[in-house]
């Protein structure tokens, strides 16, 4: 049997960041469009972070070997 290096919890939690990120940004356009601005702006802040969340290994990876 192949030791995975991640539970399914974490692959879980991965999509769910990833897809909720996806539907915030699609949210955040349509209230740009009905001209609401602020809120628009930050619904789509909110789904650039949760996407950003979806990579966070790899994010925590590039910053750990830019640390040394």
């Amino acid at each position: 049997m192949v030791k995975r290096n991640s539970s399914l919890g974490v692959l879980i939690s991965t999509l769910v960041f990833f897809f909720a990120g996806l539907w915030l940004i699609l949210e955040g356009k349509a209230l740009l469009e009905d001209q609401e601005t602020s809120k628009g702006i930050l619904v789509i802040l909110g789904g650039i972070m949760s996407i950003m969340a979806a990579f966070r290994f790899r994010i925590q990876k590039v910053f750990d070997r830019w640390r040394g």
